[in-house]
C-alpha cells in the first residue's frame, strides 16, 4: 500500500484530513509530497487561499524526518522557517485562529483574516488524542523560537540559494531593524543590498570580503570570509584603497559603533581610526535594540576594539593571497 510520505507523522495527518468534509483550517489543503532528493524545501500542502506552501526543510539527513523544521513559502516570495519539526508544526496549525489564515511575504510570516471561521475542534480533538498537544497561548511562540534557534543555520544555507529570502547569509545582520538603513548608529549605514560595491574602487576588494554598511562618505565595512569559522571579521576598506580589520566579529562590531557618540570610524590606505562626525539622531534606539537582542551593552574602549582586532588579525589580512 502506497503511503503519503516518509513522515509517520505527516502521513496521520493526510489520513486525518482526507477524512474530513470541511476545511479544519483557514487555506491548509494537502496535496502530493514532493521527494526529489535533490530539493531541499519538500512540499507537503497548501498554506493558505493564494497558494503559498508548507515544507519540510530537509537541512542534513537525518533518518527522522519528523524531526526536521517546517517551512511557509509564500506565492509571491518569502521563505520562513516556522517550526523547529513537524509535530510543533501541527501545533502551530492549531494555535493559528479559526478566522484566520498565513500571510506569507519576503518579509516575514503572519495572519491574515478570512471571511469566514472554519470548524477546528476536530482537529484540536484529534491532534490531543494522537499526540497530546494542545494549542499554544499565542502562535508567535512557535514561530520565533525556530527563528531564534535556527536563524544563523537557516541564514547561512538559503541566502546562496534564495538571495531574497533573508537580507545576507548572517544572521546577526539581518536582525537589525529597518531603521539601521537610516544611519541610526555614528557612522553607520547599511548598504541596500548585502555585497554591494556600488561607487568602492579599492584593488584590496576580493572575493573573500562582503560589504555590508559604509559610513556614508569614504569608508566601506565588509565581512571578511575567513576559512570556515561562523563568526566573521569585520573590515574596513577605504573607497579608493586600504582594508584593516576593525572587529572580530559581527556583534563585537556592533558593541564598538555602539560606543561612538560624536565620532565614526575612517580609514584610508595606511591607517584606521576615529574622526568626530555629528552625533545619530536614532543612536538610543540602536542601544536598545542592542540590548534588548543580544543582551549587549557599548564598549567602553572603541580604540581598544579597533587594536585589538587588528593585532590578531591584521598580518593576516595584508598577508592574504588576492582573489579576485
Amino acid at each position: 500500500m502506497d503511503v503519503f510520505s516518509p513522515i509517520p507523522e505527516l502521513n496521520l495527518l493526510k489520513e486525518f484530513y482526507d477524512a474530513q468534509e470541511d476545511f479544519f483550517a483557514n487555506g491548509f489543503e494537502m496535496y502530493e509530497y514532493g521527494d526529489e532528493p535533490e530539493d531541499r524545501l519538500v512540499s507537503f500542502a497548501q498554506a493558505n487561499g493564494s497558494g503559498s506552501r508548507y515544507g519540510i526543510w530537509r537541512k542534513d539527513d537525518r533518518e527522522d524526518l519528523a524531526a526536521l523544521p517546517v517551512v511557509a513559502m509564500g506565492d509571491e516570495g518569502g521563505v520562513h522557517v516556522i517550526s523547529l519539526d513537524f509535530r510543533e508544526f501541527l501545533r502551530l496549525l492549531a494555535s493559528i485562529p479559526a478566522d484566520c489564515e498565513p500571510d506569507i511575504d519576503w518579509e516575514s510570516f503572519g495572519l491574515r483574516e478570512c471571511d469566514e471561521p472554519v470548524e477546528n475542534k476536530p482537529y484540536l480533538a484529534w491532534l490531543k488524542e494522537t499526540f497530546g498537544i494542545t494549542p499554544a497561548d499565542d502562535w508567535k511562540a512557535i514561530v520565533y523560537g525556530a527563528e531564534a534557534e535556527l536563524g544563523k543555520e537557516w541564514a547561512a544555507w538559503v541566502h546562496p540559494i534564495i538571495p531574497d529570502a533573508v537580507w545576507s547569509p548572517v544572521h546577526e545582520l539581518n536582525l537589525l531593524p529597518n531603521a539601521a538603513f537610516d544611519g541610526f548608529a555614528n557612522g553607520f549605514w547599511l548598504l541596500d543590498e548585502y555585497g554591494e560595491d556600488g561607487g568602492l574602487e579599492n584593488p584590496e576588494l576580493t572575493a573573500d570580503l562582503a560589504p555590508f554598511a559604509t559610513n556614508d562618505s569614504d569608508t566601506f565595512f565588509a565581512l571578511w570570509r575567513l576559512d570556515d569559522r561562523p563568526d566573521l571579521p569585520v573590515v574596513a576598506l577605504g573607497t579608493t584603497a586600504g582594508a584593516h580589520v576593525v572587529a572580530r566579529n559581527v556583534r563585537e562590531f556592533y558593541q564598538l559603533v555602539a560606543a561612538l557618540t560624536d565620532t565614526e570610524i575612517w580609514c584610508d590606505e595606511t591607517r584606521v581610526g576615529l574622526r568626530p562626525c555629528e552625533p545619530a539622531a536614532k543612536r538610543t534606539m540602536f542601544l536598545s535594540w542592542l540590548e534588548e537582542t543580544f543582551g549587549l551593552r557599548p564598549t567602553d574602549d572603541p580604540a581598544a576594539v579597533i587594536a585589538t582586532a587588528r593585532a590578531e588579525l591584521g598580518e593576516r589580512l595584508a598577508t592574504r593571497p588576492a582573489r579576485g
